[in-house]
């Protein structure tokens, strides 16, 4: 009698770890047919903010020459950002375009911004394996890697007119960069969502 009511337990317990295993495999299914329409905007977010920001650095706005570098710093805050959490989504054939672009758009010398933003993207690249500690870690690198950014353009700059140039625009540019990028960080961060393989690792644990 005990027997026979032991191995009714045992059957029910393992009905019941079926049945919950079951309903893990669900929910772990319907996330991962969330992230598969959720893939195309994946790829897209990342080409077109960069591609935006790009553009607006590109509008007149209005404002003084010494005071308007801080807007091709704009994609800068992008480059990084996707390149630090997507290297792979970032093609750097991309970002050269994206800079020649702007250069073009902006009248300026030809490959300066384009040389900038391979810069950028190659610095966030070899900065990703400290960014993997998550938002905060990311969110730390952001103000040295700027800096080094705004630097170099401060020194191309110079080499390319044979004389030193005026550091304080690259470091007003760099500063209001630094805080555009309080902005432009979260939304990025929206469109991002979870990261890819998330759920395909939960459906292959069963958990």
């Amino acid at each position: 009698m005990s027997r026979r009511m032991s191995q009714q337990r045992s059957e029910g317990s393992r009905e019941y770890f079926d049945l919950y295993r079951q309903m893990d495999l669900g929910r772990a299914a319907t996330a991962l047919a969330a992230e598969r329409a959720m893939h195309p905007l994946k790829y897209i977010a990342p080409v077109a903010s960069i591609a935006v920001l790009a553009l607006i650095a590109a509008l007149p706005w209005g404002l003084p020459s010494e005071d308007r570098f801080f807007l091709p710093l704009l994609p800068v805050i992008a480059i990084h950002y996707w390149s630090l959490r997507y290297p792979a989504m970032i093609p750097e054939w991309f970002v050269f375009v994206t800079g020649l672009g702007l250069d073009i758009l902006t009248h300026g010398p030809l490959g300066y911004w384009a040389l900038i933003y391979l810069a950028a993207h190659s610095l966030a690249v070899l900065s990703e394996p400290f960014g993997r500690s998550g938002q905060i870690a990311r969110i730390v690198l952001f103000v040295p890697s700027l800096l080094a950014v705004a630097a170099l353009a401060w020194a191309v700059s110079s080499v390319y007119f044979f004389e030193l140039a005026d550091w304080r625009p690259f470091a007003l540019g760099a500063g209001l960069a630094a805080l555009g990028g309080l902005m432009i960080i979260p939304v990025l961060h929206v469109l991002a969502g979870s990261k890819p393989g998330r759920a395909n690792a939960n459906l292959a644990r069963g958990v």
